[in-house]
């Protein structure tokens, strides 16, 4: 298991009872970063039943653009239970003449047998380095500029009862000044170890439905800009973000990585906003004529969870929070009379639940 990549300190858990009457939904949200978003989520086992070819597409974003350079993130996570060793890979293939060269290739990628914690020693991990720019940098096995054809990225073994958990960065340019592109991203996976995955050019194999339905997608943007209600000074608030519904019932407004907003059919959606950066911004107001102090948390509401912060430029690991008793700090705030705001970023780690509250309380 690599590990080296996530050092970046935890946040500590703390126990406290949050009052349940407090809930408050996302007031509006938007798309952020215009780096791509792949999640190769679905099939997550990868079982006789799941995977029922000697090798296949897992997952793939297609991209026809006129833009010279185009920047992708690519978040996986895959279990074998196949019975066997599987070799899994990451592939591009050019459709056009025109060469194309991938560049600027960063990754974490942890192979975790079932023995150890996968949401902090896979999970958690990767957000930590994804969200603390620690991914490690690596050259493609194909490294060179390419016209039509399929070139590897990298390729992997991945015992059975393991799970690979991977992030992808990379930028794909146009490899002679100006141009067009049209190229297609593939995770793709073979029980034939001496398999060349840059034969592997089909379909992605069928998703898993319900209850299994664990995200799959291509999307044209990696981040969510979410914003609170406003916080009134006095006030205790948890404003709950990724989840799946309002309290109400209706779609959230950070729900944004839907299977419709997807740029491909048969994919699910990303309710956890795995590989994805959340932003939140929290309006404050403060009617009195003197400065308060705020103090920002965060709570699980669904069910445990872990991931990381990135919070005033350092990012720090989200412990394991097991329910919605437990809560790590964020930040305390001095805030002005009138109106401010505060501002941190966060990622989901890959088998964490939401969605996370941010406890927001007035420091008497």
């Amino acid at each position: 298991m690599n590990i080296m990549s996530c050092k970046q300190t935890n946040l500590p858990v703390k126990t406290l009872t949050v009052p349940g009457n407090i809930n408050i939904d996302i007031a509006s949200a938007s798309r952020g970063d215009e780096r791509r978003l792949m999640v190769s989520d679905n099939p997550e086992t990868l079982t006789a039943e799941s995977f029922p070819v000697e090798f296949g597409t897992l997952w793939h974003d297609v991209v026809q653009t006129s833009k010279r350079s185009m920047k992708h993130r690519i978040f996986g996570w895959h279990y074998n239970r196949t019975g066997a060793p599987v070799k899994l890979g990451v592939t591009i293939e050019n459709k056009d003449k025109e060469r194309i060269e991938v560049r600027h290739i960063e990754r974490d990628l942890i192979l975790g047998p079932s023995t150890v914690s996968w949401i902090i020693d896979v999970g958690q991990c990767i957000a930590k380095s994804c969200l603390g720019g620690t991914l490690d940098r690596i050259k493609p096995v194909d490294h060179h500029k390419f016209g039509t054809g399929v070139a590897l990225i990298e390729e992997f073994i991945v015992e059975e009862d393991v799970l690979a958990g991977f992030i992808y960065e990379f930028t794909v340019e146009h490899a002679d000044g100006k141009g067009s592109q049209d190229y297609e991203i593939r995770t793709v996976a073979s029980k034939l170890l001496d398999k060349d995955l840059r034969e592997i050019t089909t379909e992605p194999v069928p998703p898993r439905p319900a209850p299994q339905a664990h995200p799959r997608g291509s999307w044209t943007f990696s981040e969510t800009d979410a914003v609170t209600p406003v916080y009134r000074i006095g006030q205790s608030a948890n404003y709950r973000t990724c989840a799946g519904t309002k309290l109400t019932g209706e779609a959230p407004a950070d729900l944004l990585f839907t299977a419709e907003n997807s740029t491909l059919p048969n994919s699910l959606t990303n309710r956890g906003q795995f590989g994805a950066v959340y932003q939140v911004t929290i309006p404050i107001l403060n009617e009195t004529d003197s400065e308060a102090s705020v103090r920002i948390r965060v709570n699980p509401r669904g069910g445990a969870f872990a991931g990381a912060a990135l919070i005033d430029g350092k990012t720090y690991g989200i412990p394991l929070l097991r329910n919605n008793t437990q809560l790590s700090p964020i930040a305390d705030i001095t805030v002005p009379p009138g109106e401010s705001s505060y501002s941190f970023k966060y990622m989901t780690a890959g088998s964490a639940s939401t969605p996370l509250g941010i406890y927001v309380t007035t420091i008497v």
